[in-house]
């Protein structure tokens, strides 16, 4: 699979921008604050549908934009003879509700749009249609931020081949949000404790089909990982052996929680509070490896996550690398560039050209960013 289109209409700091692109190794190269990481988030955004950056989707219409305010991110993408077209707009909300929120947060409410093939989708629709794996300097969040992050890393990887899963999620969080109403209303004695029998059962049927996928994503991604994770070291470095462990928080003891969760109003147990142990060694890389090894370790996760995405879906998904090796030491970044040498279609960015061991001959393109424009390089 590869783009061979990107448009873009309001999106962050571009107003207007048509990008054509083929396979192989695509360089943008650029200062910081010139564009590339909105590049780079605006193609992920076509196969994540949800950008990874902001806190509220307003933030990525570009913010002079003028009246009305509409973001649009379009891509065209190959996939084996077949072409495939996803298609994401935003639109700010008109009214006092936008203004208040655009007090607040600095961007407006907005309504969504998803079209695939000019047909309008729902997200859980349209998720797969292009397949998508992003690098960012970010990721170190993966090893030391909040176990939220490790449930999206799982569910993205399965939700782009099996489209059931995203659905999945949603009636799960459905239930989750309908069971935590009731404990509310339990503990403002407008309820009682019986109605929740009900309500564990759908969560425990919600919650089985979430559990199985990620259970067995969890175990392909890990032994990609550490195959990746090996190849990546340098050669006086150590084989750690970098590990991925699934720890689902288990809703078969919903009713053992039952006294906890009516104390604090709100479910503890089920997928919403499962966790992905990372390991370098048998011990937590958050706490005892070294910001270079976090590194490597996320960049090895994200490698696996398009290995895991090849085996499912039978080819490669696009591979966006967001200033991916200047953290790097050489070794580390030279056999970076081998085992992205192959993939059908890898978008990379850096504000240092010295620092990708990639020459002229190893790219099919390269472009400059530069004064809110692009050009070739």
């Amino acid at each position: 699979m590869h783009l061979t289109r990107l448009q873009l209409s309001n999106f962050r700091s571009w107003a207007e921008l048509t990008l054509e692109l083929g396979p192989g190794l695509t360089l943008l190269c650029g200062a910081n604050a010139a564009g590339k990481s909105n590049l780079v988030e605006a193609a992920y955004l076509l196969a994540a549908l949800r950008s990874t950056r902001s806190q509220t989707e307003g933030e990525l219409i570009r913010w002079t934009a003028p009246e009305p305010q509409v973001m649009r991110a379009a891509g065209t993408a190959t996939v084996d003879t077949e072409s495939v077209q996803v298609e994401v707009a935003l639109a700010a909300r008109s009214g006092g509700a936008a203004s208040s929120a655009r007090l607040r947060t600095g961007a407006p409410l907005t309504s969504k749009r998803i079209r695939v093939n000019g047909v309008a989708r729902r997200a859980s629709d349209a998720l797969g249609a292009i397949r998508a794996v992003q690098f960012t300097t970010l990721d170190l969040e993966l090893l030391t931020g909040s176990s939220s992050l490790r449930r999206r890393y799982l569910d993205m990887a399965v939700g782009q081949v099996q489209r059931s899963h995203a659905a999945n999620v949603s009636r799960y969080q459905r239930a989750l949000s309908q069971r935590n109403a009731l404990l509310k209303r339990i503990a403002d004695g407008r309820a009682s404790a019986s109605e929740l029998d009900q309500w564990d059962e759908l969560l425990r049927a919600a919650a089985e089909p979430i559990w199985q996928a990620r259970m067995i994503a969890a175990g392909q991604l890990s032994e990609f990982a550490a195959v990746r994770h090996l190849a990546l070291r340098s050669p006086d470095d150590p084989a750690e052996l970098l590990s991925l462990t699934y720890a689902p928080a288990d809703a078969q003891s919903l009713g053992e929680s039952r006294a906890r969760d009516l104390a604090r109003g709100s479910t503890s147990v089920g997928p919403h509070r499962d966790e992905l142990l990372i390991d370098l060694d048998e011990r937590p890389a958050a706490a005892f490896a070294s910001r270079a090894q976090q590194r490597a370790a996320a960049l090895s996760m994200r490698l696996a996550e398009a290995d895991f995405l090849a085996a499912e879906a039978s080819d490669s998904p696009i591979l966006l690398l967001d200033d991916a090796f200047s953290e790097l030491d050489p070794p580390r970044r030279e056999r970076t560039a081998a085992a992205i040498a192959d993939m059908e279609q890898v978008i990379l960015t850096s504000a240092d050209r010295a620092a990708v061991p990639l020459d002229d001959q190893a790219l099919a393109a390269s472009f400059q960013i530069a004064d809110g424009g692009l050009r070739p390089a």
